[in-house]
């Protein structure tokens, strides 16, 4: 028999990923009231750049010796589900349901810290996931032999370094060292028992960016985040197997650059900023498990886009206080009905994003909502390895609600 490991990870916290395939965009409260728009060149002056990229630490306004820290938490509300084409379905045995639902509830905290050590010199550490997906199934659906529930824990520690050349051009660099660990389950046919397969591992990464100040109030930002490579060692348990198995998992190159610019004249109280990223998928190309089960899966997902506008009001009337408003475009990197997954049924994405945000002295305070709606070709079509096909259409929109608290000191 053939049983499959799905890759999907997960910071903190279990989680459906608001972004496409199983990358997490919530990295920072503040960054989200524009829909990530600005993020790499840090418009909002926090400590946030952290992670998004460290170059732009100095737009935090830090004197030597300051630290700023931020936290933040986001309550993810998605709905997800499979609706059937009950037509091309054998019918569901005894006890089965035609169940789709594979949602769940979520929170995701993080953390981000800089300081100031000299004129030129800054680091910086970010505590986050940068990738993340759950999924969970009735365990009497009619998908059961196919996936249940799906879960993968990971967390990224990145410090970094931050170099001021002149007072137009900052470089910075830093190291990422992630853990991860992995636990999915699925049915064996006809109420056989169940299959579960976990395992963990860690794994580093680096990233590289820099921020080039192009014009009062106008900077220009870029980072590139490497690849982060697992090999999940662990076990795995059924009525017909058990023992050790290894599976490879794969966390994707990005590239990212950033504009933000504040406007003056009569446009004074405004700023504008966007955001390109480039996630490099196409190491998705396969799925293999090895060990006391083995198996290969092939993924076949393509290259993908982000694209994200926003735009900053700060009102006259109260230089405290921050308004954000944003759009984003997330491409999805499953582009077939084949190799869409019930693990994770991935597909193109719009976000519709706003926050507010407010400083108390040296304290600041960041408000998010976002709504994101799932669109474009959502369709399954995908045989389970028992030879049944299950096909349907998918469908899904989220709430994502975050809150973020920053100190300079």
């Amino acid at each position: 028999m053939k049983y499959t490991i799905s890759v999907m990870a997960l910071a903190l916290s279990a989680v459906i990923a608001n972004g496409a395939g199983y990358q997490v965009g919530e990295q920072g409260a503040s960054n989200m009231g524009t829909a990530l728009a600005g993020a790499s060149v840090n418009a909002n002056a926090d400590a946030t750049s952290a992670f998004w990229n460290a170059s732009a630490v100095e737009s935090i306004g830090l004197q030597v010796g300051e630290t700023r820290a931020d936290a933040a938490i986001f309550a993810i509300i998605p709905t997800l589900g499979l609706t059937f084409d009950e037509k091309s379905q054998a019918s569901p045995v005894s006890g089965q349901k035609w169940d789709g639902d594979c949602s769940e509830n979520a929170y995701i905290p993080q953390m981000f810290v800089v300081h100031r050590f000299s004129e030129k010199i800054y680091g910086s550490l970010s505590i986050t996931a940068p990738w993340g997906l759950a999924s969970d199934y009735d365990k009497q659906w009619v998908g059961n032999t196919i996936a249940t529930h799906s879960y993968l824990f990971t967390t990224d520690i990145n410090p970094s370094i931050a170099y001021a050349v002149n007072d137009w051009l900052t470089i910075a660099g830093g190291v990422s060292a992630q853990y991860g660990y992995c636990r999915l389950t699925q049915q064996l046919p006809m109420n056989m028992g169940r299959v579960k397969m976990s395992g963990d591992d860690w794994a580093v990464g680096g990233n590289i960016g820099f921020t080039v100040k192009y014009a009062d109030g106008g900077r220009i930002g870029f980072q590139w985040r490497s690849a982060v490579d697992y090999t999940l060692r662990g076990d795995v348990e059924s009525p017909v197997a058990n023992g050790p198995i290894t599976a490879e998992m794969h966390m994707p190159h990005t590239f990212t650059v950033g504009v933000y610019q504040r406007l003056s004249g009569a446009f004074k109280e405004f700023a504008v900023m966007a955001d390109y990223s480039y996630i490099m998928w196409s190491c998705f190309e396969d799925l293999t498990v090895k060990g006391a089960l083995s198996t290969s899966e092939p993924m076949d997902w393509e290259n993908s886009s982000r694209v994200s506008v926003g735009m900053h009001y700060y009102p006259e009337f109260d230089e405290n206080l921050t308004l954000r408003f944003g759009l984003c475009y997330d491409e999805s990197p499953v582009h077939s009905t084949a190799t869409r997954t019930a693990r994770i049924p991935c597909f193109d994405r719009f976000w519709f994003s706003t926050g507010v945000g407010y400083k108390f002295g040296e304290i600041s305070i960041d408000l998010t909502y976002s709504y994101i709606t799932c669109f474009g070709n959502s369709s399954i079509n995908r045989a389970s390895p028992y030879g049944a096909v299950l096909s349907g259409e998918y469908s899904a929109h989220i709430h994502v609600l975050g809150a973020q608290v920053g100190w300079k000191f």
